[in-house]
């Protein structure tokens, strides 16, 4: 009786053992077939676009950053499970960053620069600069035509890092100006500041003086209609005249303000006239 119990235990265990192996087997098969079809190669099946026009970061750095993970970002199928549920970790300038994987298991990360918002002239350059008021960029050309902030004096212009003016709070002044004109669509070129702090916007050939106030709501409100009643009399006319328009007293929608044509200088051996 002895006998046949080991050799009973022993038939368990080796089937134990069999069994053991079939599934040892089973997921080495599995894991070489998951590594086959959905490894990456980084250098080949990544794709990066960034959007915008900041040389903050290289194609490869936003690579880098997104798939850091050694053992995740090897393989397709994790890549696009976890970014499903989860966002990219934020970076500095980067308004957001999004991974997809195609059908093909390819890779493609659009990264979004934080856009600029204006720029600043200065030294023959214009720096444009984002809603954080950090300068990402500078060209010889204002290419993105967007409004120049003028009549400033800075404590600092450094690329990539946020500007200092002698009084900050005028930022905010700024912000104000550009983000209410953007939600009504209409574009303003010039944002000046005199010695005392006074705004004036120009549009075009039209200056808008708004004089010196904590919010400028009201004033900027109005400009779209004001120029379109400009450009009617123009139209009636039949010429381009420029206007100083003050608004300066106003404080309410429909309070009164002049706008006064501005006198040209005559050309050359022309003669000059109202």
């Amino acid at each position: 009786m002895a006998v046949i119990k080991v050799e009973k235990r022993s038939t368990r265990i080796l089937r134990r053992i069999l069994i053991l192996l079939l599934i040892l087997m089973a997921l080495v098969g599995f894991a070489y077939w998951f590594h086959e079809r959905y490894r990456i190669n980084k250098e080949q099946d990544v794709t990066v676009t960034i959007v915008g026009f900041s040389e903050r970061y290289t194609a490869q750095e936003i690579r880098d950053h997104v798939l850091r993970d050694r053992f995740r970002d090897r393989y397709s199928i994790l890549i696009k499970l976890y970014y499903k549920y989860y966002d990219v970790e934020p970076l500095p300038f980067i308004e957001k960053i999004v991974v997809e994987v195609d059908d093909d298991d390819r890779i493609k990360i659009t990264a979004y620069e934080k856009p600029p918002i204006a720029c600043i002239y200065d030294m023959g350059y214009y720096l444009y600069f984002n809603r954080d008021g950090e300068i990402i960029s500078s060209r010889p050309t204002n290419t993105e035509n967007l409004p120049v902030v003028m009549g400033l004096k800075y404590n600092n212009l450094a690329m990539y890092q946020v500007f200092e003016t002698q009084d900050n709070s005028l930022f905010q002044v700024i912000l104000s100006i550009v983000f209410q004109m953007q939600n009504k669509g209409f574009h303003i070129d010039e944002i000046s500041f005199d010695g005392n702090k006074a705004v004036t916007i120009r549009v075009g050939d039209n200056n808008y003086f708004l004089g010196v106030r904590k919010v400028y709501d009201v004033q900027v409100a109005m400009i779209p209609d004001v120029e379109r009643k400009l450009a009617e009399r123009n139209a009636e006319k039949g010429k381009t005249i420029a206007y100083d328009i003050n608004m300066e007293s106003v404080t309410k929608s429909g309070d009164d303000f002049y706008a006064r044509e501005r006198k040209t200088e005559p050309e050359e051996g022309g003669n000059s006239g109202e």
